[in-house]
């Protein structure tokens, strides 16, 4: 009987629980398209966007990310489990999306060109990178619009979006977005040579900081000068720079006792809040780590002038425009370090 019960509950059992579509959803996506897509960091997850954009468009974006910006690669999920995150969101409105041929159009790259700066570059930019002139509100938006320009030059939007879903919505636009129809502008032909030439578009060659820090988690420069000289040094060197500094902590305040904490190991704080908030702006999660600060520690024998590798540090975020911003703070926070320690 015992035995027989456990078959029939092992019988009872699924052989595998299907993945939950909405957990990994809120997971995943939420932080970045919010709960229900309403959009935020990321794209905003529409009606009109999800009815333009094909499943395979979705899961390959899943895939691939948007290599250099906010978007991640979620390539250790399992398709089980894509799909499952297209069948929540498509859930919302209970409509399927749009199927398109995958093969190539017979588009002239030569002919696009031409017809891509006409009509494209104002909010595509010359080289697809999504930051062109501008509108006239904004740099590349009107204030109106609720996304940014997509990056043509994307390897992850390349690889994702096919000529077809790329040729539709030239025809239809996106309204969204602020792009128009180019039904009554263009012929089919001369979109595809449009997409054509959309695909010759590459991104640029990202910076990456300079050669002898490259890959090493920190700067560390040794002092020539004694511990208290050497945190003045560094102050002089930030004031110099234009930056505000805050009160100095110590790099075990709040981890131990007040008694035990080691007061020859210093952070010295600053910011410069013209600097930051354009910084924010590129990506709010970069307020998670805020690598404004320049440690100072006696260490046998040794004073050593300490600081985050920012250009390193800001590779993680996946955001090309946050990581050549790095490479110049990397400049600056380095010129501090040097002229503390000459």
């Amino acid at each position: 009987m015992k035995y027989l019960s456990l078959l029939l509950l092992f019988l009872g059992m699924p052989l595998s629980a299907a993945p939950n579509g909405k957990a990994l959803y809120e997971e995943k996506c939420s932080v970045c398209h919010h709960f229900r897509g309403e959009g935020g960091i990321g794209l905003p997850l529409t009606q009109e966007i999800l009815s333009q954009v094909p499943d395979d468009y979705i899961a390959h974006t899943i895939r691939v990310g948007r290599p250099g910006r906010i978007m991640p690669s979620f390539n250790t999920l399992s398709d089980a489990q894509v799909d499952a995150i297209i069948r929540y969101i498509r859930s919302w409105s209970g409509k399927p999306g749009p199927v398109f041929k995958a093969a190539r159009l017979k588009g002239n790259a030569a002919k696009g060109k031409p017809l891509y700066e006409k009509h494209c570059v104002r909010c595509h930019g010359q080289d697809g990178s999504g930051e062109g002139a501008g509108t006239g509100v904004t740099l590349s938006r009107e204030r109106s619009f609720m996304v940014m320009p997509a990056a043509l030059n994307n390897p992850g939007f390349q690889q994702s979006a096919s000529d077809a879903m790329i040729h539709d919505i030239v025809l239809s636009g996106r309204k969204v977005g602020g792009m128009p129809s180019f039904k009554s502008k263009l012929t089919d032909q001369e979109v595809a040579d449009v997409v054509a030439y959309v695909r010759t578009l590459k991104p640029p060659v990202a910076k990456q900081g300079m050669e002898e820090w490259r890959g090493k988690p920190a700067y560390i420069m040794e002092s020539p000068y004694d511990f208290e000289t050497t945190v003045e040094n560094v102050k002089q060197a930030l004031t110099g720079a234009n930056f505000r500094i805050f009160p100095q902590r110590y790099l075990e305040q709040g981890l131990t006792d007040e008694f035990s904490v080691n007061t020859r190991q210093i952070s010295i704080r600053f910011c410069n809040f013209k600097e930051l908030y354009h910084l924010l702006n590129i990506d709010p999660r970069l307020g998670t780590v805020l690598p404004c600060r320049i440690n100072v520690i006696e260490q046998d024998g040794k004073v050593l002038v300490i600081s985050a590798n920012v250009a390193q540090l800001a590779t993680l975020f996946n955001n090309q425009e946050l990581s050549e911003v790095g490479v110049l703070m990397e400049e600056i926070i380095l010129s501090v370090m040097e002229e503390a320690t000459l």
